[in-house]
Parts: C-alpha cells; sequence; structure tokens
C-alpha cells in the first residue's frame, strides 16, 4: 500500500535528522520562507496567521506539560505490596519515642543524599592578649625558672618585624605540668588548657633535659623532688605527688614566714603526721638519685636504701627547701 503524504514527509524528516549538517541547513531554509512569507501578508492575513502561530505555541506547550506529568520517576518496588511491606518493617524497627524516631530518620535522609549534610563549623577559642601577658610574666618569675648565668647560655629570637633579640636562658625549675598546675591555681579566674600553656611557653624558657651538665639547678628543689618521686608510692594520699603539694601538706599557709620557717606551732608536726605516720612498707628496699657536686661538676648519683631511710633523708631536707621556697617566693614578688 502507497504511503501518504504525511507518511512520506515524517520519513523524510527522521532521515534528514540523522544528518545534523543536512538538518540544520534545511532549518535554515524554512526559517528563511517562513520570514520571506510573513513579509509579504498584510492587513487581516498577518493577523490570522499570528494568531495560529500563538495557537500552536500554546498547544505545543501545553503537549510537553502533560508529557513531564505523565512521566512518573520509574518506582523500585514492583507494585504497592511490596512498598507497604518495606514500610512496615521499617516503621516496626523505629523507636517508640518520636524525638528518637525523628533523629534517626533525619540521620538515614543525610546518609542517603536526600537531605544536604549540616556543615559543622569547628570554634577556636581565642586565648586574649591579658592571658598571653600573664602567661609570659609567670615563665619568668624567679620562682618558676631560673636565668643561667653563663655567656653562652643564650637564645637569639626574631621579632615580628625580623629585628633579633638576644635572651638569657632560663630552666624551668619544675616540668610542665607541674607549672601549669601552679599557674591555675593562682589564677583561678583564668581558663586555659595545659596544651596553650605550654605554646605560650618563651622560646628562651626551657625544661631541665636540656640543661648542660657543667651547670646546677636548684638543688634544694630537685633534690626533694627526685625524693618524692621515689617514695610517692609508699606514701598514703597524694602527699608526695609534686613539690607544690607537698608544700602546702607541710605548711598552713605558704605566704607566712613563721610557716615557711617551721615557726608555727599549728604545722611544725605536719611533716609527722603527713608523712611518716602514713608510711606503708618501711623496711622495702628502693633507689633514689640525688645531684651532687663532685670535683666542679654537678652529676646525679644514685644511691639505695630502705623506705624509712629515705623518708629521714628528705625530713633532713625540709628545713632548708622550705626556706629556699620561701626565699624564692619573696623575691619573684
Amino acid at each position: 500500500m502507497a504511503k501518504t503524504a504525511g507518511e512520506r514527509a515524517k520519513v523524510y524528516r527522521e532521515r534528514i535528522k540523522k544528518d545534523k549538517v543536512t538538518h540544520e541547513q534545511v532549518k535554515v531554509k524554512a526559517s528563511q520562507r517562513s520570514n520571506s512569507i510573513r513579509t509579504k501578508l498584510t492587513g487581516k492575513a498577518l493577523e490570522n496567521f499570528r494568531a495560529n502561530a500563538n495557537y500552536r505555541q500554546r498547544k505545543c506547550r501545553l503537549n510537553k506539560r502533560k508529557r513531564l506529568i505523565n512521566n512518573k520517576p520509574p518506582s523500585s518496588f514492583q507494585n504497592c505490596r511490596s512498598f507497604g511491606k518495606a514500610m512496615k518493617k521499617v516503621t516496626s524497627a523505629l523507636p517508640k519515642c518520636d524525638k528518637k524516631k525523628k533523629a534517626v530518620i533525619q540521620h538515614l535522609a543525610q546518609k542517603y543524599d536526600l537531605v544536604p549534610k549540616p556543615v559543622q563549623q569547628r570554634t577556636c577559642a581565642h586565648i586574649s592578649d591579658k592571658i598571653k601577658n600573664a602567661v609570659h610574666k609567670f615563665y619568668l618569675r624567679d620562682d618558676v625558672s631560673y636565668q643561667l648565668p653563663g655567656k653562652r647560655d643564650t637564645i637569639v629570637t626574631k621579632n615580628d618585624d625580623n629585628t633579633q633579640i638576644t635572651y638569657q636562658k632560663r630552666i624551668l625549675l619544675n616540668n610542665l605540668r607541674e607549672s601549669f598546675e601552679l599557674f591555675i591555681e593562682e589564677n583561678k579566674g583564668i581558663i586555659i588548657s595545659c596544651s596553650s600553656f605550654a605554646d605560650l611557653r618563651p622560646p628562651f624558657v626551657v625544661a631541665k633535659a636540656a640543661l648542660a651538665h657543667r651547670i646546677c639547678v636548684c638543688i634544694y628543689h630537685e633534690n626533694v623532688n627526685l625524693l618524692l618521686k621515689a617514695i610517692d608510692k609508699f606514701v598514703k594520699g597524694n602527699v608526695c605527688s609534686s613539690l607544690q603539694q607537698f608544700t602546702r601538706t607541710l605548711v598552713c599557709n605558704t605566704v607566712n614566714q613563721e610557716c615557711m620557717f617551721l615557726a608555727c606551732p599549728l604545722c611544725e608536726s605536719n611533716f609527722q603526721e603527713k608523712v611518716i605516720d602514713n608510711v606503708v612498707n618501711g623496711a622495702t628496699r628502693i633507689k633514689w638519685r640525688q645531684w651532687v657536686n663532685i670535683n666542679g661538676r654537678a652529676e646525679k648519683k644514685e644511691f639505695e636504701g630502705s623506705v624509712d631511710e629515705t623518708v629521714e633523708l628528705l625530713k633532713s631536707k625540709v628545713k632548708y627547701f622550705l626556706f629556699h621556697v620561701y626565699v624564692k617566693s619573696v623575691q619573684a614578688a
């Protein structure tokens, strides 16, 4: 059976569309032909042409809208029954509490990219200049760090404007943790972490590990600290946990001269009550170290004895230790 004119035209258009170059040429010729026809129209014929063109545009938009509405996205389920079963399983597994149920559903929606995930911005606590200055002054106190006297004991640092400044080295008398606890105790209104406190340490204030063997730092602090570390686990409580705790345990007030010179009747027997009476396993043999001066050179020497002997040695050093701590605190004030 012969094809109609419409069918032949349809086949022609499909064949032309396969060749993009020819298709573009045909479109240009059709546009020129339509424009030439429209320019020749006048009066009533031009109005009818425009009305027909508007009608075709409306009809084209309407058909396009119907196609978009009718073309529903393909479902993952074959029928409504399988979808209902899946919904029932999920609903029964959800928590009964509405808040928890909402939290679970929201998390699943974010996990499978149904809703955008919230962007969490990290908050960084800013350390004020006032706190920085307080920490800097604390490190430079004579009861916190000791200034080395040698000409070679210097450190050169650069300022923001690249100018060099030479500083004399200072050695911390305690470790960073003990210094941080002392700073927090004296400045209870300041909130700062131990890591930030360590980062604010001036570059010319170094730890005891960097100390040269030819220099002896405060022997009163260091030797007492070494004895406390040796007997800490043999004394009940936390009396010997640190130098600060040991000092606070021995006296009523660390800024009172009578207490620090062991002339106070209220705390003169604290060492007996807080340390000696709380010793356990006093006969146990232990080892401890002490700084001694051998031929003008400071060396750390190892000793061995019982816990009771170590406690007696510590007792003999308490008087000079408290005197030294008080003098240092007065000089730093």
